[in-house]
């Protein structure tokens, strides 16, 4: 038959309380028949320090008093021996009573100690077991972390495979497509040139939206063709910005004299990238800015830098006509377009333009613009880009 848990620790209690009794029974014996001459009593510290094992909190202080009390019943039942001071009887007694308290307090000092340490233990287990539960953390997480970085770099591969294909497709698409738009453009001249006074006023007014629509659509191609090309067969060198704005602005000349705009420039940095495609990204901004200007006010555009740490912020400022918050987004789609082709010619390419080659550079490009205000176009660049393709 088992004994329970609770039985099994009475019964280790009540042996040990025993071991205790029958040795303090027995120092009280010897100390009861031995001549007072001798400090048998102090044998007691054995029972003080071996009840570091009895259970209760007090049972020390118990058997310190039990074995206080036994050694003045032994000192008084002692007999004196003839010939011995009562001097040393008297300090054998003194001697035997501080043994047993100086034994009760290093005992008292020992548990402590003890206590002390185990609580250090039990801390040092907790923090153990939590930092094995944060490493166990870490761990999951480190997995988890390159299983997702795996997934993204087998989707960045793919997106890089669909990317050169689309870039390839859009490229033969164009090509494709240029040949028989050229066939209907000298088919449309040629009947103009030698059919063209046969015709009523209707068949006339036909022939010229087939010829518009004909030469919309070469421009429209041509523009996609060379969407697809930016960012191929690249090389970086640094680019004098300033000088390239001030070659840009040359290239406007006429369009800024005929508008009598006005354009304020500011130090502009040289940074790191294409040329080519810096030119086209300021090309396309600033044309914007002279082209959709208010009618009866004189256009005003702002060009300028802030210095951001590794990126450059550029800003391109007019006075135009503006843009509408709820068309951010749109108007760096290809082949978006916010106004009439027959108010602002264009092919709704220039701003897919603009952000691609942003892209290209490190940076991004984005809008501040209130409809009939003005619009400002903002745009970082890496001032140093070493990737060539």
């Amino acid at each position: 038959m088992k004994l329970s848990k609770s039985s099994t620790t009475y019964f280790q209690k009540t042996a040990l309380i025993l071991v205790t009794a029958i040795i303090a029974g027995l120092i009280f014996m010897a100390d009861l028949y031995t001549g007072a001459e001798v400090a048998i009593a102090s044998m007691y510290a054995v029972v003080i320090l071996y009840s570091w094992v009895l259970p209760g909190r007090y049972s020390s202080i118990y058997a310190a008093l039990a074995c206080s009390v036994l050694t003045v019943i032994s000192a008084f039942q002692n007999p004196v021996s003839d010939g011995v001071p009562e001097q040393l009887y008297a300090l054998n007694w003194v001697i035997s009573l501080v043994v047993i308290w100086t034994c009760l307090t290093l005992v008292f000092i020992a548990k402590s100690s003890f206590a002390n340490l185990e609580e250090i233990n039990r801390r040092l287990a907790v923090s153990s077991a939590a930092l094995l539960e944060k490493v166990k953390e870490l761990d999951t997480q480190k997995l988890e972390l390159s299983e997702n970085k795996r997934k993204l770099e087998a989707l960045n591969a793919d997106l890089i495979v669909k990317n050169r294909e689309l870039e390839r497709f859009t490229s033969i698409a164009s090509h494709d497509l240029q040949e028989p738009l050229r066939t209907i453009g000298n088919m449309t001249q040629l009947i103009s040139r030698k059919y063209y006074g046969s015709f009523d006023d209707q068949g006339k007014k036909i022939l010229e939206y087939v010829t518009a629509a004909a030469t919309r659509m070469t421009a429209l191609v041509k523009g996609l063709l060379e969407f697809s090309r930016i960012g191929s067969k690249r090389f970086v060198q640094k680019v004098n910005l300033e000088e390239l704005v001030q070659n840009i602005v040359l290239d406007f000349e006429v369009v800024i004299k005929a508008a009598e705009a006005k354009l304020v420039i500011e130090s502009l940095p040289s940074i790191q990238g294409n040329p080519v495609e810096l030119r086209m990204l300021f090309q396309n901004l600033i044309g914007n800015a002279l082209k959709f200007r208010k009618e009866g006010l004189q256009p005003i555009v702002e060009i300028s830098a802030v210095d951001r740490g590794e990126l450059v912020e550029f800003c391109v400022r007019d006075n135009g006509i503006g843009i509408d918050p709820s068309d951010y987004e749109k108007v760096f789609f290809i082949f978006q377009r916010l106004n009439s082709n027959e108010k602002y010619e264009g092919s709704g390419l220039g701003l897919a333009y603009c952000r691609k080659i942003v892209e290209l550079h490190g940076g991004k490009i984005w809008i501040d613009s209130t409809k009939g205000m003005g619009s400002s176009f903002y745009f970082t660049l890496k001032k140093s880009y070493d990737r060539e393709t």
